[in-house]
């Protein structure tokens, strides 16, 4: 599936004067899957045919990101993303789902689980942000208001895509998927609204969850890419120290995109925290190549 084809299967729900995208494939248990930045639900489509055999995959693009609302004039912090997935979940009906997050998704699903405990029936942390681990330099340079102006989007695009593919993929991503992942930012409107997102990644978001961390009552897995550069391992060690009953899965030859660069490892870490017994074939998972 390429980004045109995923975008193409994107519905759309208004939450008052903003709107969310998403992807709303297959039957079962709710399974919600949360993108970082500078991504969107696309980073997720390697894994949808799959998951989507045993569970109803429900995949939002967060606001301001990706085919979501990308207007000026609200607040794109992890906290406020939260709460409007609380109410997006409202409005779909679902009233609880098993949550991964990665990267700033993780932030969102940890204050998902802490501040809207109801919602997530279990967690899955992928190389997710926490602590003080963030945000990394590049997303701090980004989020500078003078890069509006300073940068083009072709500029961006160029400049993206290249500290991607050095440093988020242990080798050369599959054909098609950097374009993809970064295809929402190719527009002048999508480059400001990706300056915007990035001005509001702030680190006390998730140090004020530090302590209630273990307090979480939320059954939790860690899952890996363990030569990470963005997100190094030694913050989903320290996950799993805190959150009780935590287990950390770390995937090999991984670096943060490890949905794209181990798509069988992080499958099968995935079914096994989930559950699923009777696992469908994983052949046609696409991972990167050397």
């Amino acid at each position: 599936m390429n980004w045109r084809e995923y975008q193409a299967e994107q519905r759309v729900v208004e939450l008052g004067h903003r709107f969310i995208s998403y992807v709303d494939a297959g039957r079962g248990e709710p399974l919600v899957l949360l993108h970082g930045i500078p991504t969107w639900g696309f980073l997720w489509s390697g894994l949808l045919p799959a998951l989507s055999l045993t569970h109803r995959v429900l995949i939002p693009d967060l606001l301001g990101y990706g085919y979501s609302d990308r207007r000026e004039g609200f607040d794109r912090s992890i906290a406020r993303q939260a709460e409007a997935l609380d109410a997006w979940m409202d409005r779909l009906g679902v009233r609880d789902a098993v949550v991964v997050g990665h990267d700033i998704g993780g932030g969102i699903a940890q204050h998902l689980a802490i501040r809207f405990p109801r919602r997530v029936s279990r967690l899955c942390l992928m190389n997710s942000i926490c602590f003080d681990s963030w945000p990394i330099e590049m997303m701090v340079q980004l989020g500078h208001p003078a890069v509006v102006k300073r940068l083009s989007a072709r500029a961006l695009q160029r400049m993206l895509r290249l500290a991607l593919k050095r440093t988020g993929f242990a080798t050369a991503p599959p054909d098609g998927v950097l374009d993809g992942l970064l295809a929402p930012y190719a527009t002048e409107v999508g480059k400001t609204s990706l300056v915007r997102d990035a001005a509001a990644l702030d680190t006390n978001q998730t140090q004020e969850l530090v302590p209630r961390l273990p307090h979480m009552g939320v059954p939790t897995r860690i899952i890996w890419g363990v030569e990470d550069t963005f997100q190094p391992v030694k913050w989903g060690e320290r996950l799993a120290w805190e959150i009780p009953g935590a287990r950390l899965v770390r995937v090999e030859h991984a670096r943060h995109f490890l949905m794209w660069d181990q798509p069988h490892a992080v499958m099968t870490a995935l079914y096994g925290f989930l559950g699923v017994e009777e696992r469908p074939r994983l052949e046609g998972l696409q991972g990167s190549s050397s």
